[in-house]
């Protein structure tokens, strides 16, 4: 990606709460995502297609994209840290959701979270959180590409945005392409009216001091955070692990107790 093209990039997200970055993966990487995903597919009902980067190495890629973590880091800050990735694969027939926006479940549009001086009003100063759709498939008018409703980032009020439904658009994105959204942009997948099944790999990023919809400090597996180098502990948030001990039994350096105290290391 040249300086000009991240700046378009970024502009359009600003603008239109979404943006479409080409070219974050190759169709060799496409392919064997593709397979790993039909074959997690038959357990994706007891946890196939959550945590990914558990599940098979192609997946490690998708967090190691430099262009794709410049640009998180734009608007959610260094420390933006993943807060889950999963498969999706939508088949023929499924799809038309509906719109909707994110947040509602541990992010900042939580009903228990919004409070009465709020006034019914949600965060729009500022980027809280962006969702990353990795285009394994390629994503058309008509294979229940996602539709985004550009400007309703913007939008105070949590109630859709009057004309939303008319104003989507469909984020149409060649393979290997990643889009990456606003949490508050109204957002949901049309209709696969094809043949195929659409592939692809979704991964929400937040800000360091927010909650992430996994404890992932605790479920990445050993190997899979060393392969991820000295980025791992930014990616998967080993830093914003709360200490369970008082502060001078606790090491922030590894998010766990200090040596002299291991014994009171919880499993």
């Amino acid at each position: 990606m040249t300086e000009s093209e991240f700046v378009i990039h970024t502009e359009a997200m600003r603008r239109d709460g979404f943006a479409i970055l080409p070219g974050s993966l190759t169709n060799d990487e496409c392919d064997a995502a593709r397979r790993e995903l039909d074959r997690l597919w038959a357990d994706r009902e007891s946890g196939g297609f959550e945590c990914l980067f558990n599940k098979a190495r192609i997946f490690e890629r998708f967090y190691q994209i430099p262009t794709l973590l410049r640009f998180i880091r734009h608007f959610l800050g260094e420390d933006a840290f993943m807060s889950s990735m999963h498969g999706s694969i939508l088949e023929p027939g499924s799809g038309a959701g509906g719109l909707h926006a994110d947040g509602a479940i541990t992010g900042h549009l939580r009903d228990a979270s919004m409070a009465v001086a709020d006034g019914g009003r949600r965060i729009t100063s500022h980027v809280i959180a962006l969702n990353t759709i990795h285009c394994i498939s390629d994503f058309t008018s008509s294979n229940g590409a996602t539709q985004l409703v550009p400007g309703s980032h913007l939008n105070e009020l949590l109630e859709i945005p009057e004309g939303s439904i008319d104003k989507a658009c469909i984020a149409a994105a060649s393979r290997g392409s990643t889009i990456v959204f606003n949490a508050n942009a109204w957002h949901g997948t049309s209709d696969n009216r094809t043949a195929e099944r659409r592939h692809a790999v979704l991964s929400p990023w937040r800000r360091f001091w927010t909650r992430g919809e996994y404890e992932l400090p605790r479920l990445v597996r050993p190997d899979v955070l060393e392969r991820a180098g000295a980025d791992g502990r930014r990616i998967f948030a080993i830093d914003a692990l709360e200490p369970y001990l008082e502060l001078w039994q606790w090491d922030r350096r590894t998010g766990a107790p200090k040596t002299e105290y291991q014994g009171l290391q919880r499993p």
